[in-house]
């Protein structure tokens, strides 16, 4: 079996310390915001990023200490699996969420759409498709 290993490119700073505290999913944050500290050695890679742009951002639950392939959908509902829902409970433990870029500031990203913990470390940006779409 091959085997991965990722670093991260940031970390999230957000208002919400726990999983009990934050949102389910990133459309419910409202106009919420939290700010992604990129690391000095891929600053370069925010060329182009601006506000108004949304991105799929990848991260790492990095609360959470196990998986399990089948899970109450949004931890009250039937059982699903894994695959078919957002939770936390994975495998690999990688999340993604799309997020609204609102200022980008030297290394710091400040945006809405926030579901991520304190302390979140994210693992990649890419632009989120629609937005792509709407380019061409």
């Amino acid at each position: 079996m091959e085997t991965f290993q990722f670093q991260p490119i940031g970390y999230v700073h957000s208002p919400f310390p726990d999983r009990n505290s934050a949102p389910k999913f990133y459309t419910e944050s409202g106009d919420i915001t939290a700010t992604l500290e990129i690391l000095p050695e891929y600053a370069d890679g925010l060329l182009g990023v601006e506000p108004g742009m949304k991105l799929l951002m990848l991260f790492v639950f990095n609360q959470s200490t196990n998986h399990s392939l089948q899970v109450k959908k949004r931890g009250t509902g039937p059982v699903t699996g894994v695959f078919a829902c957002r939770s936390s409970r994975r495998p690999n433990l990688i999340g993604a969420s799309v997020i609204d870029v609102v200022a980008v500031d030297g290394t710091t990203i400040t945006f809405k759409g926030v579901d991520t913990l304190d302390g979140t470390p994210v693992l990649d940006l890419k632009l989120e498709r629609e937005h792509y779409s709407s380019e061409k």
